[in-house]
């Protein structure tokens, strides 16, 4: 009997620690779950900047509608960094690309008669979003 107490005690004190596999199987389980949050963070981060994009995009055109209504056509072309004609139309803050400046991902044309104000998207298609006159 004294024996056998003697043999349970040593092989239960080597089972003290984890072996390797356990260990690397723990470690890959929690880089996978990392890599998917990685990968969740970023899309959610591009889905946002679009939607910043799409806000700014209304409320250029909305102000478009405005400067129009004042003025009988709607200007030519617009600087982005001021918003010159339609400054005065636009309520809050100066509208930026969330991502980078200058505005490399705006754009805006018109004849006068009729205007295009687009956005680049970055998580979405068609990656182009564009606005015109209603």
């Amino acid at each position: 009997m004294r024996q056998l107490r003697r043999f349970a005690h040593k092989q239960s004190a080597s089972r003290l620690g984890f072996t390797m596999i356990e260990i690397l199987v723990v470690v890959a389980i929690i880089a996978l779950l990392t890599t998917i949050g990685i990968i969740s963070y970023t899309q959610t981060n591009k889905k946002a900047r679009d939607g910043k994009r799409k806000a700014d995009m209304e409320q250029v055109r909305s102000a478009l509608v405005l400067y129009r209504t004042d003025e009988g056509e709607y200007p030519e072309s617009l600087d982005w960094d001021t918003m010159s004609p339609i400054t005065s139309y636009i309520s809050g803050t100066s509208l930026h690309d969330p991502l980078s400046e200058p505005y490399t991902q705006y754009s805006y044309s018109s004849d006068g008669s009729t205007f295009e104000v687009c956005a680049t998207l970055e998580a979405t298609t068609p990656s182009e979003y564009c606005l015109t006159n209603p």
